[in-house]
């Protein structure tokens, strides 16, 4: 296990992320996501990391008193956007569903009901339901209150992805990824929609996002044990193949003194 990305939004820290940071801004110790009146994008910022199949991503987040959202939305994630149509365009995003490849996991929110906010995961896979990727509830958050911890697991080899909120019950849902499929961005994420836009200005706030590998750490194999057995394989396989073209040598010379044999005795 080792942690990959731990963003704590110190000064200066926009400058290893890619992408556009719209109208997210540092707020006191962490990011303030602004959807503005009328706009879809709170932020669109990436940092690609080395692949991995079995991730969990982790950060405080909690909403401004005034939050009142009355559309879905999604916000901080990770995904595989690698994989792209003839356009461009990446799989796994949009209505693009995986073709096969293509993975996008986003903090989901629902449309606020007496201060309280659904919250969830909004996932695409290769076995989603929808065109547009699977939303899954797992708990609320309430508008004004102190941050809370989100936490998200994903494990393609195992076919799952998990997530809870504060002390919550972890809710589970199966997914389908081919072996090609692994994270590779960490994501900071902030659109509003589906085709709604936010009806006035809305604070999400974050801090403290920690993008977790779960599986074999890369920095720690032995490629030189890894290499030595790649070879013996390669070495055996190519002395089995030698073999059988000696026996087929073999097979076909004893076929050929038969037909001599066969030949003499005719005559």
């Amino acid at each position: 296990m080792s942690i990959v990305v731990h963003e704590t939004f110190e000064p200066g820290w926009e400058s290893s992320w890619e992408g556009k940071a719209h109208n997210a801004y540092k707020s006191g110790d962490g990011l303030r996501i602004l959807f503005r009146e009328g706009e879809h994008y709170g932020t669109s910022l990436h940092k690609e990391i080395v692949p991995t199949r079995h991730v969990k991503v982790s950060y405080m987040v909690r909403v401004a008193s005034n939050w009142d959202s009355n559309s879905t939305g999604k916000t901080v994630g990770f995904a595989d956007l690698r994989w792209k149509n003839s356009q461009g365009q990446s799989y796994g995003h949009g209505n693009r569903r995986p073709n096969p490849d293509g993975f996008s996991f986003r903090t989901w929110f629902g449309k606020t009901v007496n201060g309280k906010v659904p919250v969830g995961m909004y996932v695409y896979h290769l076995g989603q339901k929808s065109a547009w990727g699977d939303s899954i509830a797992i708990g609320e958050i309430t508008a004004g209150n102190a941050h809370v911890l989100f936490e998200c697991e994903t494990n393609f080899d195992d076919g799952y992805i998990q997530a809870r909120i504060g002390d919550g019950p972890w809710v589970k849902h199966n997914i389908v990824a081919t072996d090609k499929t692994a994270v590779t961005w960490a994501w900071l994420d902030g659109y509003y929609g589906g085709a709604a836009t936010a009806p006035f200005n809305m604070a999400w706030d974050i801090d403290d996002y920690k993008l977790e590998n779960l599986g074999v750490n890369i920095d720690k194999v032995d490629w030189a044990a890894v290499t030595a057995i790649i070879e013996a394989k390669e070495a055996t396989e190519t002395q089995t193949a030698e073999t059988q073209q000696l026996s087929t040598a073999d097979r076909l010379k004893e076929i050929a003194e038969q037909l001599t044999q066969l030949a003499l005795s005719v005559e």
